[in-house]
């Protein structure tokens, strides 16, 4: 078995060991409430260490990370926010204008948004129940994600298009390289009332944290 037949393998133990210890309504709820208490942290800190605390959450959940994309979409949303300077000027170099305001911000802006893209891969999953048309439809995006992170194929410059058409005919096919979709079993799972810790850590640290 190859290296990333081995991760791919971790990566399904893992999924299957969170999927039995939470139920999907309840990681979902904990999702809401957690991202909730996230934009209401006015600390640095305390969104850095939640940011740390979704990204260890949404490993042992079994998705796949990036620390590569995660940190190149940081410095672009920091970046981005540097374009326009505001505050106290802390380095200049011929153009460029790093300020403190803007910099202080374009961080806060950028753990934020990677954050909360930790708390929905840990919270969030096909298995997901939602009533009516709109349920339906959300769960049928939950799984088309999941099958596009299971997706082994690569996307290669040379062969762009046909790439892209494999790609999709193995996302939306009904056999291949997809996750499984069937429904969960009904009723509350042993690591639900655990799920309240984080909850109240994020709401402490919303009212409390300066």
């Amino acid at each position: 078995m190859d290296r990333k037949a081995a991760a791919a393998a971790a990566r399904a133990s893992r999924r299957e060991a969170w999927e039995r210890s939470f139920s999907p309504g309840a990681l979902a709820l904990v999702g809401a409430a957690l991202s909730l208490s996230l934009l209401l942290m006015p600390s640095p800190a305390a969104r850095a260490a939640t940011l740390a605390a979704a990204a260890a959450a949404a490993w042992a959940s079994g998705r796949k990370l990036s620390p590569i994309l995660t940190v190149s979409v940081m410095a672009g949303i920091v970046g981005a926010n540097l374009l326009v300077p505001l505050g106290r000027k802390l380095y200049v170099w011929g153009p460029i204008v790093i300020t403190e305001i803007a910099l202080r911000e374009g961080l806060m802006k950028a753990i934020t948004f990677e954050a909360l893209v930790f708390i929905s891969k840990a919270c969030l999953g096909s298995r997901l129940r939602l009533p009516g048309g709109v349920g339906r439809l959300f769960a049928s995006a939950l799984r088309s994600y999941d099958r596009i992170l299971a997706y082994k194929g690569k996307i290669r410059p040379a062969s762009f298009i046909a790439d892209i058409d494999e790609a999709l005919i193995a996302v939306y096919a009904e056999t291949g390289d997809t996750v499984g979709a069937e429904p969960a079993s009904a009723g509350r799972k042993a690591g639900d009332p655990w799920l309240i810790l984080p909850v109240l850590a994020a709401i402490a640290a919303a009212l409390l944290v300066p």
